[in-house]
């Protein structure tokens, strides 16, 4: 059995991950501006943090903001499981019940991907890898997401070999961009750098984005010709603490900041770099649940932070949702979140679902399926 799974994670390696970093275009090809809107619409998802099973009331939220929301690209920014339940077991079973994590989550993925056509990318949090690389390694969950038919996303060995030096886990795994068309699909338009971030650094704190990785982004940002771009990761810049340095947001910033800033202690200079290079418009970030403020910062580089989406940790209802990002060509963009609570409006069976699963987390996925499921299928079936 164990075997098994070492020769079948090595296969799905060698078939999916290894990717020249060349190769953006042949991934992100059918990522294009919408004609004749002209806009580009991004989903950011963060900090789902379910373990086995992924809740049905994240799933179909999902589902139905893909439906009503109709975007170009989902985005999950790490945190997508909560692995540290595996740790206890052998490394064939830990293997197991982290896939079906992930597959729990990736399958309304699949299902949005396959009604709507819209694919989703990912990057891994601090929680995704707590299982411990002697149990599943990062490669060896990156190759369950690339499985799945809705996953655009590879692994560029120049951008995270030989980066985890200052990562309790390892070298990061899976840092990449996709290239966005523009309406007519003729021509590079924009950029979109996914990272890494890491896990924990055995200096003490949270990881950050490591210096082989920058020197990833500079090279591949000067090959591209500095296309306007976006940046999505789990972890916070450290340069917000400066940028906010009493905990309080300049007025008028939209949003809010409800708890302190999960940044690591160490800093090893990516925020200088990509707002240096004067092409990276935002940089979007999870992991502090409770944070969805819009950092406008004039001619640099925005730093907005989206609540978690999921209900495996701590969190309030009131701010569990998804960000929604709207890009122009002008290359302006708006954003909001939609949170769960105000997107079903005040029927009161979604609202008492809602705070069942607030208060129950992952016991109330099995009784929704004997509850709330079938109340919910019956009245949409009244209602249409």
């Amino acid at each position: 059995m164990k075997r098994l799974i070492s020769l079948l994670a090595a296969l799905a390696l060698c078939l999916c991950l290894i990717i020249p970093a060349g190769a953006a275009d042949a991934l992100s090809a059918g990522l294009k501006f919408k004609d004749p809107e002209g806009t580009f619409k991004i989903i950011h998802v963060t900090d789902t943090q379910e373990f086995i099973l992924s809740s049905t009331i994240t799933q179909e939220f999902l589902y139905d903001l893909a439906e009503k929301e109709k975007p170009d690209l989902f985005v999950l920014t790490g945190d997508n499981t909560s692995t540290g339940g595996a740790a206890n077991f052998p490394k064939p079973i830990a293997y197991l019940l982290v896939k079906s994590g992930v597959d729990s989550l990736m399958c309304v993925f699949d299902r949005i991907y396959k009604d709507f056509d819209i694919p989703v990318t990912m990057v891994f949090g601090n929680h995704d890898n707590e299982a411990g690389p002697d149990k599943v390694t990062r490669a060896e969950q990156f190759a369950m997401y690339a499985a799945h038919p809705s996953f655009f996303g590879y692994y560029i060995e120049d951008a995270d070999k030989g980066s985890g030096t200052n990562d309790v886990q390892g070298d990061h795994y899976g840092t990449h961009n996709l290239v966005v068309k523009n309406k007519a699909g003729t021509a590079n338009a924009f950029n979109i750098w996914m990272f890494d971030s890491g896990s924990y650094d055995p200096r003490g704190g949270y990881s950050c984005v490591q210096p082989q990785q920058i020197a990833w982004f500079e090279r591949t940002n000067a090959e591209l010709g500095y296309l306007p771009s976006f940046a999505f990761q789990h972890i916070i810049v450290p340069e917000i603490k400066t940028f906010v340095p009493d905990g309080v947001l300049p007025t008028g910033t939209q949003g809010q900041l409800n708890e302190g800033f999960g940044s690591g202690k160490y800093n090893e200079g990516q925020y200088a770099a990509l707002n240096g290079a004067r092409n990276v418009l935002a940089m979007f970030f999870g992991h502090d649940h409770l944070n969805t403020f819009v950092l406008r910062r004039g001619a640099d580089t925005d730093l907005v932070n989206s609540p978690s989406t999921g209900f495996g940790s701590y969190g309030e209802a009131a701010l569990r949702g998804a960000r929604i990002i709207t890009l122009h060509e002008d290359m302006t963009y708006e954003t909001e979140v939609a949170f769960y609570q105000d997107f079903y409006g005040p029927n009161p069976l979604r609202q008492t679902r809602l705070e069942m699963f607030q208060s129950m987390s992952t016991p109330a996925i099995f009784l929704d399926i004997f509850s709330f499921k079938p109340l919910l299928w019956l009245l949409g079936l009244f209602l249409n």
